[in-house]
């Protein structure tokens, strides 16, 4: 049993034969499953074709937004809205080819957690093929967890999963990485992708600037936030280590070289380096306080795998 979710952004002419799809993929697997579309504020006829594959087919139900509330949002009102505890997730385009499902099914019942496809022999154009690359590449150095492709839609979930995380702003991407960190077991498999048959891709260039700073954001929120002031501190620390270095220069400078540290550029530079090292660390140190404050009457929230504290 599993639900299928998919966000869907001006997708009409695509959304008859996804579910066709994903019908020929299913039928041999024997299971029930439902799919739940997400109209994310389309102004095309998407909502009508929606609710009239809805009337056709009783394991299609669907949410509609009032206005575009971004792919995130979606994915995340889907979540709450699933029958079952395996949760898929893919895009309306076509690109995603549903055959792939029960591979997906397989890794899960082989124990993974979360299962995420890898586009191997992506069909787009470059101008979104290299971006993709670099980013990709990227945000596995900076994350710790090695994707091939952390920009791909069809994924698969236990919905313990997506429990345990919240979802908002570009964050989807970021899902397996999140639910690493959590202690869930993530596993990639390449995936078959098709060129877009209708319509045109929803997402430029800028979003790779966006999801530059939720990198940084989830970075943040992964490894930070319960101990602010190892970031904070660490980065005061420099900024007043680097001032102090330049207030040595000027000062030995003038016995060596007869000149005024008030004179010298340099002497501003120091000022505010020392200045910004202070206010930083005093930042961390609050941080800290709210941080400490928080967390001392609130039970602390851990992702545990199993316990038998209920049967003693």
């Amino acid at each position: 049993m599993f639900s299928i979710v998919i966000p869907v952004y001006n997708e009409e002419d695509s959304l008859v034969e996804l579910v066709d799809r994903i019908h020929t993929a299913t039928k041999a697997l024997e299971k029930p499953f439902e799919i739940l579309f997400v109209n994310d504020g389309s102004t095309d006829k998407s909502q009508q074709v929606i609710e009239a594959l809805s009337a056709q087919y009783s394991y299609i139900r669907f949410i509609t937004f009032r206005k575009n509330f971004g792919k995130s949002a979606a994915l995340s009102a889907g979540f709450k809205h699933v029958k079952y505890r395996i949760v898929f997730t893919m895009d309306a385009d076509l690109q995603d080819d549903p055959m792939e499902i029960p591979r997906f099914l397989e890794e899960i019942e082989n124990g993974y957690d979360l299962v995420t496809g890898w586009k191997e022999n992506r069909l787009d154009p470059k101008e979104k093929t290299i971006p993709s690359k670099l980013f990709n590449a990227m945000t596995s150095k900076m994350s710790g967890l090695k994707l091939n492709d952390y920009n791909c839609g069809f994924k698969c979930y236990k919905k313990e999963v997506l429990e345990e995380i919240d979802l908002y702003g570009e964050l989807h991407r970021f899902v397996p990485f999140l639910a690493h960190k959590k202690g869930f077991k993530v596993k990639e498999i390449p995936v078959l992708h098709h060129e877009r048959k209708h319509g045109v891709s929803k997402f430029g260039l800028e979003r790779y600037a966006r999801g530059f700073f939720d990198l940084l954001t989830v970075i943040f929120i992964t490894n930070y936030i319960n101990r602010p002031m190892h970031l904070f501190g660490g980065i005061g620390t420099l900024f007043f280590i680097a001032g102090l270095a330049i207030f040595s220069y000027l000062f030995f400078g003038r016995w060596i070289f007869g000149e005024s540290i008030g004179s010298s550029p340099l002497f501003a530079i120091t000022i505010f380096l020392l200045g910004a090292g202070v206010q930083i660390f005093i930042v961390g140190m609050l941080s800290e306080l709210i941080v400490h404050n928080k967390e001392r009457d609130k039970k602390k929230s851990y992702s545990i795998q199993k316990s038998n504290i209920e049967n003693h």
